[in-house]
């Protein structure tokens, strides 16, 4: 994992602390999609605390604060403040911006906004946790809002941060607790990658940061050693008139793309309504912080892929997408829209599959013997008049071939 002064995005990145690890979203990312990268309903951390449309949810971190207080009188609010202050000057190295806020102004949003998290995720792991007249987990619209706005780059704080307070109020707890990791996995429905990779969440250094962890592949491949540029993968449909089986393959593990036996084997991708924002968010991260920008190299597989809404289609239908938006042409335009102004090194994990796929392509028997299967051999009765064909094909070169030698 590399540091700040690793970033794509600019020289300015070199002048930052090595512990920078939050960022604003570069201009070139966000151009296309700015609301992709802006809260709707929940400030975390200082980048958005002043936006006035997310004032209301200030009132409720302070609920939350004083809810999180009363179950725990051997803690007092000025021990909270207390650890907070204490590691001021090292969050504040955390972000890419100067923070134009005092030291206790600084403390107050990190205490407010990292009791909210504990809360939030406790009582999403717990639903008898739930506090009477909650308005996050009263409405499905707010908590699917605020599950957003938690998964954005600039709405976030750093980790080490929410960890401590989290240690601080669960020993005061009679009734052993789920660790702060695994609440973050089960908020962010990350459950299946915890038990593989719990090894690399112990340096997270915020959610969206957890987030692309779980993304990582578990055997990594060795770096590519070609100095030729990647060819475009061959879309959807281009790879079926070749003769390239698309399967859906059961591995919840988006880069576990497999072609084998002339099979191209995918990990099922789901879309939603909030799918664009989640991925650009990671993707964001990944330009400016990640030496390897895994995510970024499969949404630009798939950008590749799913060409056109017939692609879309198609995967479709095999189940490789999981549609929850409005039709095929909404499932191309989002994947396309991730696809676009990312920067795609040459060491992209996808490179030797894209070779494999382009040279499959290239061998026009791969398309010839595609074609005389979906032409000749799509149903059984096709089969049979084709058979039928061959034999009567057969049976009038026998009978002309007897008549000649008959005369003779």
């Amino acid at each position: 994992m590399a540091g700040a002064e690793t970033s794509a995005s600019g020289d300015s990145f070199n002048k930052l602390p090595s512990d920078c690890c939050i960022f604003t979203v570069p201009e070139k990312l966000r151009k296309s999609n700015n609301e992709a990268y802006r809260p709707r309903v929940v400030a975390i951390g200082p980048y958005h605390h002043d936006d006035p449309r997310l004032k209301p949810m200030e009132d409720h971190k302070l609920w939350y604060l004083k809810n999180f207080l009363q179950p725990n009188p051997n803690r007092h609010l000025k021990d909270y403040i207390r650890k907070v202050m204490s590691c001021e000057h090292e969050a504040r190295k955390c972000y890419d911006k100067h923070i134009d806020l005092s030291p206790n102004e600084f403390t107050e949003m990190m205490l407010l906004d990292g009791i909210f998290v504990i809360q939030l995720f406790m009582m999403f792991s717990n639903y008898q946790s739930l506090l009477p007249g909650d308005r996050i987990f009263g409405k499905q619209m707010m908590l699917n809002d605020v599950h957003r706005d938690m998964a954005l780059l600039e709405n976030q704080m750093p980790f080490f941060i929410v960890q401590q307070l989290f240690e601080m109020a669960s020993g005061t707890h009679q009734q052993p607790m789920p660790g702060l990791l695994e609440l973050t996995c089960r908020f962010f429905r990350l459950e299946w990658a915890m038990e593989s990779e719990v090894k690399h969440f112990v340096q997270v250094k915020h959610f969206v940061h957890a987030i692309s962890l779980s993304f990582l592949p578990l055997v990594r491949k060795a770096p590519n050693g070609s100095n030729k540029e990647m060819k475009f993968t061959p879309s959807a449909m281009q790879l079926a008139a070749a003769g390239v089986k698309l399967e859906k393959c059961k591995s919840k593990r988006l880069l576990d793309i497999e072609f084998k036996n002339g099979a191209l084997n995918i990990p099922s991708l789901a879309l939603y309504d909030t799918t664009e924002s989640f991925y650009r968010n990671i993707m964001a991260f990944e330009q400016c912080y990640c030496e390897k920008r895994y995510l970024t190299d499969y949404m630009d597989f798939m950008h590749h892929l799913v060409d056109t809404p017939s692609d879309a289609e198609l995967l479709i239908n095999k189940e490789i997408i999981e549609n929850w938006l409005s039709n095929k042409e909404a499932v191309a335009r989002v994947i396309n829209a991730l696809g676009e102004e990312n920067i795609v090194s040459r060491d992209h994990y996808f490179y030797s599959l894209s070779e494999e796929l382009n040279n499959h392509c290239s061998n026009h028997w791969n398309e010839w013997k595609a074609t005389f299967k979906r032409d000749y051999c799509s149903s059984p009765w096709v089969v049979i008049s084709v058979i039928a064909a061959v034999v009567l094909l057969l049976l009038t070169v026998t009978q002309t071939v007897c008549s000649v030698l008959s005369l003779k």
